[in-house]
């Protein structure tokens, strides 16, 4: 039996789609690879959205893709949507607005099956959301 490399997730893009003043709507786009000659299984990816502030990592928010089976050597994107409704995104929409725009960075784990292999795969991405794009939300014309 061939030895099993591991999946590659990645986080395909995170975007915006509303924003009030009470809440933060995201969607986030993870791929899983699954480069192997077996299907897998996606068992869960359960996820963070955080921003930064003052040098220290605030949680906004949370996901997960739950469960997906990924064929043999393809990849699957998984989109989740993802609100936010705690008291961070109150920080981060100040910081939003008096500096144009805010990075967030997704950080996860996806536990993937392989047979009767289980692995625990981490990924992180920044990203910025700019003032361009909420404009865009608003006039509708993402």
């Amino acid at each position: 039996m061939p030895i099993l490399q591991d999946p590659v997730v990645t986080l395909e893009g995170v975007s915006l789609a509303n924003v009030s003043l009470s809440t933060l709507d995201l969607e986030v786009a993870i791929r899983v690879e699954n480069p192997n000659p077996v299907g897998a299984t996606l068992k869960e990816c359960p996820f963070a959205v955080l921003y930064q502030k003052d040098g220290t990592s605030q949680q906004i928010a949370t996901g997960n893709t739950g469960g997906a089976k990924i064929a043999a050597s393809t990849a699957t994107v998984l989109r989740v949507p993802v609100t936010s409704h705690n008291t961070a995104l109150v920080g981060a929409l100040a910081t939003f607005v008096t500096k144009g725009g805010i990075e967030v960075t997704i950080a996860g784990t996806a536990v993937v099956k392989f047979l009767m292999i289980t692995k625990s795969v981490p990924f992180s991405r920044t990203m910025p959301v700019t003032m361009a794009q909420v404009a865009g939300i608003v006039t509708g014309q993402r």
